[in-house]
């Protein structure tokens, strides 16, 4: 919402406010993204063009870099 679409009798949230809703929703998202499996995700990112070219590499790629995220966040001891 821009200020010029707000509505007079609500109050125009803090920069604060703002960051902090936008980094909830940015929690939210993550969750979400995380909360599919590598072919649900795959095929939500899919469009015709896609660099990858199938659903089959997205989903590969995926799988990669999941396996890499774990590696970084493996205790190491």
């Amino acid at each position: 919402m821009t200020i010029s679409e707000h509505s007079p009798s609500e109050p125009v949230p803090t920069r604060e406010q703002a960051i902090r809703a936008a980094a909830a929703a940015l929690v939210d998202a993550v969750a979400e993204r995380n909360s599919r499996t590598p072919r649900e995700a795959a095929e939500a990112a899919w469009y015709p063009g896609h660099r990858l070219g199938s659903v089959e590499a997205i989903e590969a790629e995926i799988i990669r870099r999941r396996e890499a995220d774990e590696c970084l966040t493996e205790d190491p001891s």
